[in-house]
């Protein structure tokens, strides 16, 4: 026996497939477009961003450009104040003629490299991180007069890549000679070649 659906079972299943088709029509066509509608517009006021920073920068250019070339001018002059990186055997004759030149007589000279900041970094690092200058320590006993030493005190205010950090001093009392022991630590500023 086949029995046939009242007008209000036929109204209800109506109603519940209309509201299923709304929804499904919500959920997978609505929904979608909307959030892809969201996120272009996101993605267009971010570029809006971008693209003012842009002409903003374009249109400093000018001013950009001297004040990089200003920079520029600035660093090479002073670079012009400092060598490039030289040689153990180079900083020792330059200090060992600097002491002698003054009356001091050299005993002995330790030179201390900092360590290779290439060595153990990674290759991203080493192409952002290229330092221009290395500081190289030199540790330096002398022997001399005060007047001597002054003179050599003298002789390294004018070279600025040359400055003496730290000095001791201990008095020879075993002879008349009136000489002293000096421990002179030296930083040297190279540029990197």
């Amino acid at each position: 026996m086949k029995q046939e659906l009242s007008k209000r079972e036929k109204i209800l299943i109506f109603c519940a497939a209309v509201l299923a088709l709304f929804y499904l029509a919500f959920q997978f066509g609505f929904l979608p477009m909307y959030t892809r509608y969201t996120e272009a517009l996101a993605e267009r006021e971010r570029l809006a961003e971008e693209k003012a920073i842009i002409e903003e920068n374009i249109a400093n250019k000018p001013s950009i450009v001297d004040d990089n070339n200003n920079a520029r001018e600035q660093f090479d002059f002073i670079k012009q104040d400092y060598p490039l990186l030289a040689a153990d055997e180079e900083i020792d004759v330059v200090l060992t003629d600097l002491c002698v030149s003054n009356g001091l007589i050299p005993t002995m000279l330790r030179i201390d490299r900092p360590p290779d900041p290439v060595q153990g970094a990674k290759k991203d690092e080493q192409d952002t991180e290229q330092q221009l200058f290395t500081v190289i320590t030199v540790v330096m006993n002398v022997t001399g007069n005060i007047p001597s030493l002054l003179g050599l005190l003298d002789d390294i205010d004018g070279l600025p890549y040359i400055r003496i950090s730290k000095m001791n001093y201990s008095e020879n009392r075993r002879d008349d000679t009136n000489l002293g022991g000096f421990q002179l630590t030296f930083e040297l500023t190279y540029i990197n070649p």
